[in-house]
C-alpha cells in the first residue's frame, strides 16, 4: 500500500502543495450549530470538510462568503482521475471567479494565500440517514465526517463497511506527505486502531473494495 500512497502524494506535491491541516473547535445546540476551523495561511493547503448543512446552500460562495485573501483557491479532489478537479475557483477582485458545491462530508483543499484565519461553518447538523458514495478499486476519496464529531477516525467513518486493505490517510503538512500513521483494515480490525480526526477536517479514504454507498444514521440526543 505504501507504493500507492507515495504515488498520490507525488501527484499532490506536483500540484505545489505545502499543506497545513486544519484544526477545529465545535459548538452546537440541538440541531443547529457552528464549527470553527483554523485555516493556515502563507500559501498553505488546508484539507478540510464541510460538517454542517448550510441552509442557504452548500456552495463555495455561501460558505466562504466573506472577504478572502487574493489568489486563494479551493481545490476539489476527483477520485476518478486521481487529481484535482478541472474547476479551481480563485479569489480575485473581491469575489470568487467560479462557484462549486461543497457538500457535507466531502473533503477539499483551501489554499490560503493570506494570513491564518478562522472559518466558521454554520448550519444544521445532518440527522437521519445520510449517503455518500465512495469510489472503489483502490480509489482515493477525499471525505470528512457528515456530522461535527471529532475523536478517533472510526467515529468519522461510522456506518461505512470497510473492505480488506482499505486505508485512512491523514495529511501531514510538515512532511508534505501523508501522516506516518495509516490505519489499514484486515481480519476485521483496523491496524493501528487510533488516529485523531477533528470536526471539519478532511482526510483520504482509500477504498480497495467495490464502489460503496456509505450510509450514516445520526440523531441528536434530546
Amino acid at each position: 500500500m505504501r507504493t500507492k500512497t507515495t504515488l498520490v502524494a507525488a501527484a499532490i506535491i506536483a500540484a505545489g502543495i505545502a499543506s497545513s491541516m486544519a484544526q477545529a473547535n465545535v459548538y452546537s445546540l440541538n440541531v443547529v450549530g457552528y464549527v470553527n476551523v483554523t485555516v493556515q495561511g502563507g500559501g498553505a493547503y488546508n484539507l478540510i470538510a464541510n460538517p454542517l448543512n448550510n441552509t442557504t446552500g452548500n456552495t463555495l460562495t455561501n460558505i466562504f462568503s466573506g472577504p478572502q485573501s487574493p489568489s486563494s483557491q479551493v481545490l476539489k479532489w476527483d477520485p476518478n482521475t486521481v487529481d484535482f478537479s478541472a474547476v479551481q475557483p480563485s479569489y480575485a477582485g473581491g469575489k470568487w471567479d467560479a462557484n462549486v458545491s461543497l457538500p457535507v462530508g466531502e473533503g477539499f483543499f483551501y489554499v490560503n494565500q493570506g494570513a491564518t484565519f478562522t472559518q466558521t461553518f454554520v448550519g444544521d447538523v445532518v440527522q437521519g440517514s445520510f449517503t455518500n458514495t465512495l469510489a472503489g478499486a483502490g480509489a482515493y476519496n477525499a471525505i470528512g465526517a457528515s456530522v461535527p464529531e471529532g475523536g478517533n477516525f472510526t467515529a468519522a467513518i461510522t456506518g461505512l463497511v470497510p473492505a480488506s486493505s482499505d486505508q485512512v490517510l491523514k495529511w501531514d503538512s510538515n512532511t508534505v506527505d501523508f501522516n506516518a500513521t495509516q490505519p489499514s483494515y484486515a481480519g476485521g480490525v483496523w491496524t493501528p486502531a487510533a488516529l485523531t480526526i477533528n470536526p471539519g477536517e478532511g482526510f483520504f479514504y482509500v477504498r480497495q473494495g467495490s464502489t460503496v454507498q456509505w450510509v450514516r444514521n445520526f440523531t441528536v440526543a434530546p
